[in-house]
C-alpha cells in the first residue's frame, strides 16, 4: 500500500470527507522523534491542514505510555489556537450541501416567540448556555412567569431543532449545545416553576435491551425527548427482560422505547414486549424501538408501535404517539 503524506491526503479529500489522524505515535516519543523533528513536523503538519475545516486531529492508535507530556500540551496549544477549537456556542458551521441537493430538501417550519422571549429562543438555538442564564434570570426579575418562559419559549425552540436536526440542517454538536443551554436554564427556572401547570408531553422509559452495552444513540434520545418536554427515565444498558417489567410498573410509562445496535441482541425486543404482555402492561404502553441494525419491518415483525432511526424521528414518532 502506498503511503501518502497527510497534507497530500487534506488537499485531495478534504472537500469530500473528513480526514482524521494526522498525528503518528513515534512523533511524541524520544527515542524515534529528536525535538527539532517534532517540531518540524508539525509546523508542516499545520502549514498543509490548518484551519483545518475537515480535519480531525488524532493519534495513530493510541497514546504510547512513554510519550512525552510537553509534546501533547504543544500540539494541545497549537490546535486551541491555529484551528477552529473549541466548538463554541453559535460557531458550528457544517459544510454546505451541494446546491441540487438543498433544493430538494424542505425546511424546518418556523415559529415565533413573544417579543420577551426572542434572545431565550436565540440562546436556544444557538446553544448559549452562558448567555441563556442571564437573559432569564433578568426576565424573572421583570416579573416574567417561568412557566411562559418553558412553554413558550424554550421548549418550541428545542422542537425546532430537532425539527432541523431531521431536515439535515444542523447535526449531532448543535443538538448537544442546544441541549446544553436547556439543561442550565431548566435548571435556573425549577424553583419558579408551577407543577400543576408545567406542560409534561408525557412520561418515557428508555433502555437498551439485554446483552448489549452501546448508549451514545440511547444517551442523544434522551436529550432531545427531555428537552422537548419528555419526562425521561433511563434504565441504563445491558437492560434484562425482567427489568424493563419492574421499571414499567414502577414508573408507569407512557412509552418503552428499546435500543439495540448488535443483530445479536435485537431479538431481547421481542422479548421486552412479550414479558409486557405476559404481565398485562402492553396495553397500557406504547413500545418503540431503534438502532443501527433496526427497520420499520423490524418493527412491526415484533409487534412494537414504531420504529425511528434517529433522535429527531424518535421525539417527532413520541409526539404523534401521545397524541393518539
Amino acid at each position: 500500500m502506498t503511503k501518502v503524506r497527510i497534507g497530500e491526503y487534506y488537499a485531495r479529500w478534504c472537500d469530500k470527507l473528513t480526514v482524521f489522524g494526522g498525528i503518528p505515535s513515534s512523533i511524541l516519543l524520544e527515542e524515534s522523534t529528536s525535538e527539532l523533528d517534532f517540531i518540524s513536523y508539525v509546523d508542516d503538519l499545520f502549514k498543509a491542514v490548518a484551519p483545518g475545516r475537515r480535519i480531525i486531529f488524532g493519534i495513530a492508535d493510541s497514546t504510547p505510555p512513554g510519550a512525552v507530556f510537553s509534546r501533547l500540551v504543544q500540539l494541545g496549544e497549537r490546535i486551541a489556537e491555529e484551528c477552529l477549537l473549541p466548538i463554541r456556542a453559535g460557531g458550528f458551521r457544517p459544510v454546505p450541501l451541494p446546491e441540487e441537493k438543498k433544493e430538494n430538501r424542505a425546511p424546518a417550519a418556523a415559529f415565533q416567540v413573544p417579543e420577551e422571549f426572542v434572545r431565550v429562543q436565540q440562546d436556544v438555538t444557538a446553544g448559549d448556555h452562558i448567555r441563556i442564564v442571564k437573559h432569564i434570570a433578568d426576565l424573572l426579575e421583570t416579573g416574567a412567569d417561568a412557566d411562559d418562559i418553558l412553554n413558550q419559549a424554550m421548549l418550541p425552540s428545542m422542537e425546532a431543532i430537532g425539527e432541523r436536526f431531521k431536515a439535515g440542517e444542523v447535526f449531532i454538536p448543535e443538538v448537544l449545545l442546544s441541549a446544553r443551554a436547556m439543561n442550565e436554564a431548566t435548571r435556573l427556572l425549577e424553583p419558579h416553576l408551577s407543577k400543576g401547570k408545567r406542560q409534561v408531553k408525557g412520561k418515557i422509559l428508555i433502555g437498551t435491551v439485554f446483552g448489549d452495552l452501546h448508549d451514545i444513540g440511547k444517551n442523544i434520545v434522551i436529550i432531545m425527548l427531555r428537552g422537548m418536554g419528555f419526562e425521561v427515565e433511563d434504565a441504563g444498558i445491558n437492560v434484562p427482560v425482567k427489568n424493563f417489567v419492574n421499571h414499567v410498573e414502577d414508573f408507569r410509562p407512557d412509552i418503552v422505547g428499546l435500543s439495540a445496535l448488535l443483530t445479536t441482541t435485537m431479538p431481547q425486543m421481542k422479548k421486552v414486549i412479550e414479558a409486557l404482555r405476559e404481565n398485562g402492561l402492553r396495553q397500557r404502553v406504547k413500545v418503540i424501538v431503534g438502532g443501527a441494525p433496526v427497520n420499520a419491518k423490524f418493527a412491526k415483525d415484533i409487534g412494537a408501535d414504531g420504529y425511528a432511526a434517529d433522535a429527531g424521528e424518535a421525539a417527532n414518532l413520541a409526539k404523534r404517539l401521545m397524541s393518539d
